[in-house]
C-alpha cells in the first residue's frame, strides 16, 4: 500500500529547493574545524513485524557541505529521482544506519544538520539497498529508491542530547509545483525512540 508523505520531511529536514543550503550566522568565513564523527543510538518501533522492537545504530563520520547538497539539489530538480540516485550511488559513504539482528541496512551518502528552536535536527539520505529478490521480482517497490533518516535532538538537564525519530526505508522523492513531496510505501515509518548519542 502506498501512503504519501508531503511536507512533512520539508519541515523536518529542510529538503525544499530553497533550503537545501545551511545558513551560518557569521558574515565572515571562520576556518573549518576537522569534522567530528557522531554516534547515536535509538530503540526502532517495527510495525507488523515478530520482533517490534529493535535497536538502532546511527554513526554519523561527517556533515554534507552546502556546495555539494546545492548540487545535488539542482540534480533533482532537473533529472528526477532517478538522477539523484546516481548522484547518491556514486557519492561517498559518511555514515551508516543499521538495526540489530539485520546485516547492512544502508549507508548515508547525504547528511545535514541545523538548529532548531529546541536544540538541532538531523537528517540523512541514502541510496537504498535493493536486494537480488526485490531486482527480480520487479516488485513497485523499484520505484521507492531512496532510504532517509530524521532525528530530532534537543539537550537534556546534564546537557546530553537526545530525542526521537522516523526512518523510511523505502522513499520515493519528486518536484510537484516546486515543492519537495516524498512518498513512502509497504510498512510505516519505523519511529526512534530513545535516540541519544
Amino acid at each position: 500500500m502506498k501512503k504519501r508523505l508531503i511536507g512533512l520531511l520539508l519541515a523536518i529536514c529542510c529538503l525544499s529547493i530553497t533550503a537545501f543550503s545551511q545558513t551560518t550566522e557569521q558574515s565572515k568565513p571562520a576556518p573549518k574545524p576537522k569534522p567530528k564523527a557522531e554516534h547515536f543510538s535509538a530503540v526502532a518501533s517495527l510495525p507488523r513485524a515478530a520482533t517490534r522492537t529493535a535497536w538502532v545504530d546511527i554513526r554519523i563520520n561527517r556533515y554534507t557541505s552546502d556546495d555539494t547538497t546545492k548540487r545535488m539539489a539542482a540534480v533533482l530538480v532537473e533529472g528526477g529521482q532517478d538522477a539523484l540516485v546516481k548522484e547518491l550511488e556514486k557519492a561517498k559513504t559518511i555514515g551508516h544506519v543499521s538495526l540489530s539482528a539485520r546485516v547492512g541496512f544502508f549507508d548515508l551518502k547525504l547528511i545535514r544538520s541545523r538548529k532548531t528552536p529546541t536544540g538541532r535536527r538531523i537528517i540523512g539520505v541514502s541510496d537504498r539497498p535493493i536486494g537480488f529478490l526485490e531486482a527480480y521480482r520487479g516488485n513497485r517497490t523499484m520505484d521507492y529508491k531512496i532510504g532517509i533518516i530524521v532525528l530530532d535532538l534537543k539537550r537534556n538537564k546534564k546537557g546530553k542530547e537526545v530525542g526521537e525519530g522516523i526512518l523510511l526505508y523505502a522513499s520515493q522523492v519528486k518536484i510537484e509545483n516546486g515543492t519537495v513531496e516524498i512518498e513512502y510505501v509497504g510498512m510505516e515509518p519505523i519511529k526512534l525512540r530513545n535516540v541519544r548519542k
